[in-house]
């Protein structure tokens, strides 16, 4: 099975109409319809079921999408990796970040990446942990940075760049501001903003109350942000990384209570495809990476 024949059913299942894919392939739709046909007749079944909304996956099909593009993505690294040899300094680098990662790392390492090779082409997802490990493992994105999440992909390797510890955020003039020691229990009885983008902090979250989570009693935000403007009001409280309200800390809109409880405490991981060939560009985002890791440690 050639590499066209799957590029037009991974973009069938994504377009859903012949005609868009036949405008991304530069073919004709009645030659996506038989490159479809083709693979129909190679495996003996039938990939899609047509309706008013276009073609939709059946059983089979939904089957030889999960590997066909996995194939599919490969080959475009494969070609990325040979573009970017033969181009030197000239490529492309896709990066993607979970939302603390992304505030602590990516700034600095753009600029890096930037600043040594001026002609690259750099992109960055910003993504929940789980959605970035899914966009490494299937090459989409060549290196991300996440919060551990405790589920790791076989597809990937994991490596452990520095640790991040959960504080409690509140305002100076919430309750419990006078309060030194904060338990499980006090942090039931208030209302907590929780970071709908974030799942690893709020899996961390979860588990340090367990087994009290049921009557946990939270209104959740998407935006770390808002989540700093309604604790200035003095009525909620929030676990978020001191990184990211050092400058409310600063200027006294907000206080920290830490905790000191080890289940608090995360892994800040950088993530790349297991089957990836470093090229001279991924050499120097992983020093880079590496080196700045180094530097916040100390």
């Amino acid at each position: 099975m050639n590499h066209l024949k799957l590029q037009a059913f991974c973009l069938l299942v994504d377009f859903k109409k012949l005609a868009p894919v036949a405008k991304e392939l530069g073919i004709t739709p009645p030659t996506v319809s038989f490159h479809i046909r083709s693979i129909e007749e190679e495996y003996g079944v039938r990939l899609f079921r047509t309706n008013a909304g276009g073609y939709r996956l059946t059983e089979a099909g939904e089957g030889l999408y999960h590997y066909a593009r996995q194939i599919v993505q490969l080959q475009n690294d494969m070609n990325r990796f040979i573009e970017n040899l033969l181009a030197g300094n000239i490529g492309s680098i896709r990066l993607g970040a979970s939302a603390l990662p992304a505030h602590i790392y990516m700034p600095e390492i753009i600029n890096q990446i930037s600043t040594a090779y001026p002609d690259i082409r750099i992109s960055l997802e910003v993504k929940t942990a789980p959605e970035i490990e899914k966009m490494v493992a299937l090459q989409e994105l060549d290196f991300g940075l996440i919060m551990e999440t405790k589920q790791e992909n076989k597809a990937l390797i994991y490596e452990t760049i520095g640790e991040d510890s959960l504080v409690l955020a509140l305002s100076p003039r919430h309750e419990l501001a006078a309060k030194k020691d904060i338990s499980q229990s006090d942090v039931l009885k208030n209302k907590v903003l929780l970071h709908t983008s974030s799942s690893s902090t709020n899996h961390f979250i979860e588990k340090w109350l367990d087994p009290f989570q049921p009557a946990f009693n939270t209104i959740e935000l998407d935006s770390v942000s808002t989540i700093k403007k309604m604790l200035t009001f003095g009525k909620t409280i929030a676990f978020l990384s001191v990184s990211l309200i050092e400058d409310e800390l600063q200027s006294g809109l907000l206080i920290k209570k830490d905790l000191n409880d080890i289940t608090l405490k995360r892994k800040i991981q950088l993530v790349y495809p297991q089957s990836r060939l470093d090229n001279q560009i991924d050499v120097f985002v992983k020093k880079a990476i590496y080196d700045l890791a180094q530097k916040i440690k100390t």
